[in-house]
């Protein structure tokens, strides 16, 4: 009986297992295999009602540990599945507008209000974020956005993006190289360089807040 007792459990925990790995590509399939295991073999196991019990307690707990363990895959697949693009997107690049800007009260001028989007295509991407982060400091824009009053400090081909990184709570930690004099000086500018990262990085709605590093990077 005892033999019988164990040799159960351990066919239980591969079954489960296998339950667990189908219910993560076909939950319909996964329901009829978990109706056939307790019927088939289970219900038609010569067990006594103590150790059914027992076993229907372990078989409880199995089934709890292997959902935190799909749960935290799930959360994982899904932060990488919101990053990566196969298709053509459209993305906004922020940059400072001196026309708009002009427009404002002089005490209310250069202010990230007069920091606006200028939009782009990117396709096939693994990491959206990323890839339009690296499109802003290309500053590649057209006569007309020139014409429109667009600018930026941008390009220098020294800086660039090193690491980006998307933590749990949401924060988007985004690591550049320090340029002697490029991220310092004046004031106004540093803030328009560092408004300009930050608004491209939040149009993404897993992006909740930026992180800049090194920390000293934007410093008048």
């Amino acid at each position: 009986m005892k033999k019988i007792f164990w040799t159960t459990i351990f066919r239980l925990f591969i079954v489960l297992a296998f339950v667990w790995y189908l219910r993560r590509f076909d939950s319909g399939l996964s329901q009829d295999v978990s109706k056939f295991i307790w019927t088939q073999i289970v219900c038609d196991q010569n067990v006594d009602s103590e150790n059914l019990l027992l076993l229907s307690e372990q078989l409880r707990e199995i089934k709890l540990q292997l959902d935190k363990m799909s749960d935290s895959w799930d959360k994982t697949d899904e932060t990488q599945n919101d990053l990566e693009v196969l298709w053509p997107k459209t993305v906004n690049l922020y940059y400072f507008n001196q026309l708009e800007d002009a427009k404002l009260p002089v005490e209310q001028q250069l202010n990230s209000s007069s920091i606006l989007a200028v939009p782009r295509v990117i396709s096939d991407s693994k990491n959206i974020i990323e890839d339009t982060i690296n499109l802003l400091l290309e500053w590649n824009l057209n006569s007309a956005e020139r014409t429109a009053g667009f600018t930026s400090e941008f390009p220098n081909q020294d800086f660039r993006l090193i690491s980006s990184e998307l933590k749990s709570d949401w924060t988007l930690e985004l690591r550049f190289n320090e340029v002697m004099w490029f991220t310092s000086w004046w004031s106004a500018r540093v803030f328009i360089l560092k408004a300009s990262i930050e608004k491209t990085a939040k149009q993404f709605d897993m992006v909740k807040s930026v992180k800049i590093l090194p920390e000293t990077l934007f410093q008048p």
